[in-house]
């Protein structure tokens, strides 16, 4: 990763905001001019969320482990 990479913790911080926006009424698609956006629907970020979730849970096992381990 590089230094401008997000962490998963960012990431998992946007996915949320991201959620909270469809459910609040934001839109998942625009067009104009010949030009589109669609954005990620909210299934998709939960499955992201998911997964960033379970990311963070190991890493944090992981450095547990690590201490416990190197006392």
């Amino acid at each position: 990763m590089s230094a401008a990479d997000p962490t998963r913790q960012e990431m998992l911080t946007a996915v949320n905001a991201a959620i909270y926006a469809i459910l609040t009424g934001g839109y998942k698609s625009l067009s104009a001019s010949e030009r589109s956006l669609t954005k990620l629907g909210i299934s998709e970020l939960r499955d992201i969320r998911r997964e960033l979730v379970r990311e963070l849970r190991s890493t944090e096992n992981t450095v547990s482990l690590g201490d416990v381990s190197g006392s």
